[in-house]
């Protein structure tokens, strides 16, 4: 995977958006590398390289959200592969409801999350950045989902996502299972637990797990 790495990491560093889709869409086509492998092994990676500004770059801002934006229309481009493979995938007939707390804007993890979930058969009700704890709320309780997976970027976002999962679990009576992820709780690994998560997923191997946990407890 690494010389697709770099080909794509030498259009990108030039932002080139046109040959980014083009290399990506041709690698998925012909097999070069899957969807999971895209997304861990070629964009998470490019978003990591735009992760911080240092200070004294003046044009940093600008060319984060340029890169962010080509990762967003690589994802984008590459869903009706998304369609074509859950048509060939059983369904397991649970739901995730996906979002981040409010004031988070950082969806592109959640984004890449949503399409694992979909690849492995789950039912995934996408919500995204900068949601509104009562929409969450109502969100589930009209999908009634299995699931809440929140992702959290900025660290100092935890207390604001502990008050969601609050209202979560007020709403849903304890009967949902929080998942959660994102660079914030990678950085600090005891919040997980003092914001109240239940699952903690940051590849697309623990979803696979998660769903073979699931197909157990269905077959039970």
């Amino acid at each position: 995977m690494e010389k697709y790495k770099l080909e794509f990491m030498n259009y990108f560093n030039n932002n080139n958006k046109d040959e980014c889709v083009n290399f990506t869409l041709n690698g998925i086509i012909n097999n070069f590398f899957t969807i999971p492998q895209l997304y861990e092994d070629i964009l998470t990676p490019a978003l990591y390289s735009i992760d911080e500004c240092p200070e004294n770059d003046q044009d940093c801002i600008w060319q984060e959200h340029v890169k962010t934006s080509i990762v967003k229309t690589v994802i984008e481009c590459v869903y009706p592969e998304i369609i074509k493979q859950k048509k060939e995938i059983k369904q397991l007939g649970i739901k995730v409801v996906l979002a981040c707390p409010e004031q988070e804007y950082h969806e592109v993890g959640l984004r890449m999350i949503s399409d694992f979930f979909t690849l492995n058969g789950y039912e995934s009700v996408y919500i995204g950045s900068n949601t509104p704890r009562d929409q969450v709320s109502l969100a589930i309780e009209k999908e009634t989902p299995k699931y809440a997976a929140i992702s959290v970027t900025d660290y100092y976002l935890l207390f604001e996502t502990q008050k969601l999962i609050k209202e979560i679990r007020r709403k849903s009576k304890d009967s949902i299972k929080i998942i959660l992820g994102g660079s914030a709780f990678q950085k600090n690994m005891n919040s997980f637990n003092l914001i109240g998560g239940d699952i903690y997923l940051k590849s697309y191997g623990d979803i696979v797990k998660l769903k073979e946990d699931d197909l157990n407890e269905i077959s039970i």
